[in-house]
């Protein structure tokens, strides 16, 4: 299985004067008063839009950078004034629950920049490459989770869930005779008894091994995708997926995921329940991975898991 690794690239520098530097040295005058100097740049990839790195020669201090006004992913038509003014607004909502990179500023004239702290650390995605076991820092992402989900409880519209479901199929321009075997899968949950649908809350919604960090804590990232009235179990689903198709030992993966639901569930009933409705949103995070140009090689394999996570709803 392949493996992307967020990787960090110097660029360049801003000298004094520039006037993005100027920006973020006003952005940060109460913590670097009377500031003046170079500001290394360094490029962070993967990543959907242009992100950067900025590092505060002399000092110990860094910020990122995120450019929604520059995409670099498939997504190229949406208002970047307005994704990154929410970003901005749900990293400063869901701070009173969990820990996210503290919201600095926004502004309109430098490709709609949305500012962060920079939280050092390792993501999963690199613990996991380095061979690190990830029991401990899988325990720190549900309970991370949790306190997410329990803070911003509320109903769930699951026709909202369906709808993005949809849309990534349609994003992976299936066959018509796959597809129609998809859709059939789909009405079948739809119309399905499984417990727990009316659970909600605010979702991270995009839970990839490379979106939490550790550096003695647990960090979450990117809440570009967030969203509300959503299922819980989308995120456990997703980041479930992940672990099954970032490599390594099958048996493994399994292990991961079990100990990721048990650590965010807190009874064996409800447990249970998660478990009852995981392989829905299991099947929707094969699905993310599919469309990604890079995994082509795996895309059959990755469809055929999806397929087979929605016929669960038979079992």
């Amino acid at each position: 299985m392949i493996q992307q690794l967020i990787i960090e690239r110097k660029v360049g520098r801003l000298e004094a004067g520039d006037a993005f530097g100027d920006w973020l040295a006003s952005v940060l005058a109460d913590r670097l008063p009377g500031w003046r100097g170079k500001i290394r740049v360094y490029r962070v990839e993967p990543a959907s839009h242009v992100v950067c790195r900025y590092e505060f020669a002399g000092t110990a201090f860094s910020v990122v950078g995120k450019f929604f006004g520059a995409p670099t992913g498939a997504k190229t038509r949406y208002n970047a004034d307005a994704a990154m003014k929410n970003e901005f607004r749900r990293l400063r909502h869901v701070s009173g629950w969990i820990r996210v990179p503290h919201a600095l500023a926004t502004n309109s004239r430098f490709h709609s920049v949305l500012a962060t702290e920079y939280v050092p650390g390792q993501t999963l995605r690199e613990l996991l490459a380095a061979g690190v076991s990830l029991y401990d820092p899988l325990t720190g992402v549900a309970h991370l989770l949790r306190r997410l989900h329990d803070g911003t409880r509320t109903s769930c519209k699951r026709e909202r869930d369906f709808a993005y479901f949809h849309a990534v199929l349609d994003q992976n321009a299936l066959p018509a005779h796959r597809r129609k075997q998809f859709d059939r899968l789909l009405g079948a949950w739809w119309h399905g008894t499984r417990p727990g649908w009316n659970e909600g809350c605010m979702v991270h919604g995009d839970a990839t091994l490379s979106n939490y960090l550790f550096d003695g804590g647990t960090c979450a990232i990117d809440f570009e995708g967030s969203r509300n009235h959503t299922h819980p179990v989308r995120d456990l689903g997703i980041l479930a997926a992940e672990l099954k198709t970032s490599g390594g030992s099958s048996s493994r993966a399994e292990d991961y995921i079990g100990h990721l639901l048990w650590h965010y569930s807190q009874s064996v009933e409800e447990f249970r329940r998660h478990t009852a409705v995981l392989p829905f949103f299991m099947a929707l995070g094969y699905l993310r991975i599919a469309r990604l140009p890079w995994r082509a090689a795996e895309r059959d394999w990755l469809l055929s898991e999806a397929e087979a996570c929605l016929a669960a709803v038979h079992r």
